[in-house]
């Protein structure tokens, strides 16, 4: 269903490819129908973001009914897809220089980040500490976006190796809702730590990406992965359809920078929030 072949490297400050046109218009089309057709969601966040989230009773039921998205979730859950794009993320990106410590040793189809709320404590038992022999799942889900719609600078779960965006319908330029890529204004070789959530004054802009129908982006969830999307208009009832995912671990991913290593540090929150909300950061470790 994804054409693999028109993966292009995009320059970035962090590991990113593109294809343009990856799958026909008639079958975005599909997609669009099957969620707009959805009996319900699963929750709607970010100010306008509906989702249906691999895990829940309701994506199963939608999987079920709906065809198009069935075999998108079949190519997307499997072993053999999850190598395949790691396959061409080091053929095109051959000397990057950020590599995961821990390599999975098994990817098992049924898992899922668990999309309920935690304090840090539950947060921390929950993804354990130990890095060795992680296994690697699929989370995905399927989502419409109203106006209002915005996601700030940030970095995805600290579980996260991969992140996926399909789109599904145009969107006008001047409609936002188009994924930005930042980079540190503050240039260095090395950097102590890596936060979560930085200042939007720390950053600057590297690329954005308007929303086009059947594009796909995939790009690598580095500790300096940091990302966001503008604020969405929505023009005469135009919704934004997109489905998003990522090629998880099933605890915190090490990362490793030339001879540093890079350890996710959860900041203490009695708060309930949802493991995307919560602020952990990067700190840096010296490979004796």
């Amino acid at each position: 269903m994804i054409v693999v072949k028109k993966f292009k490297k995009i320059r970035s400050n962090f590991p990113i490819m593109v294809a343009e046109k990856a799958i026909l218009q008639e079958t975005c089309k599909d997609f669009v129908n099957e969620i707009r057709n959805s009996k319900a969601f699963d929750d709607m966040i970010m100010g306008g973001r509906s989702r249906i989230n691999k895990g829940s009773k309701n994506f199963k039921s939608f999987i079920n009914n709906s065809k198009t998205s069935e075999k998108l979730y079949k190519q997307f859950n499997s072993f053999s897809f999850y190598k395949k794009i790691e396959n061409i993320f080091k053929l095109k990106f051959k000397h990057n220089a950020w590599s995961s410590v821990n390599q999975p040793y098994k990817f098992q189809k049924e898992i899922f980040t668990p999309k309920k709320k935690y304090n840090s404590s539950e947060l921390k038992k929950l993804l354990g500490n130990i890095h060795k022999k992680p296994i690697v799942h699929l989370d995905m889900d399927f989502s419409v976006a109203k106006g209002g719609y915005r996601l700030k600078p940030h970095r995805d779960d600290i579980t996260r190796q991969y992140n996926f965006l399909i789109y599904l319908n145009n969107i006008p330029k001047s409609n936002g809702g188009s994924l930005t890529i930042y980079k540190k204004k503050a240039e260095k070789e090395i950097r102590k730590s890596f936060r979560r959530f930085p200042k939007i004054s720390e950053l600057k802009t590297v690329k954005e990406f308007t929303p086009k129908m059947g594009s796909v982006i995939f790009f690598q969830s580095t500790p300096n992965s940091y990302h966001g999307v503008k604020r969405f208009i929505e023009n005469k009832g135009q919704k934004r359809y997109f489905i998003y995912g990522s090629y998880a671990f099933n605890s915190p991913i090490i990362w490793q920078y030339k001879n540093v290593n890079y350890f996710p540090e959860i900041k203490t929150t009695k708060k309930k929030m949802l493991s995307s909300f919560h602020d952990s950061n990067y700190i840096m470790k010296k490979v004796s």
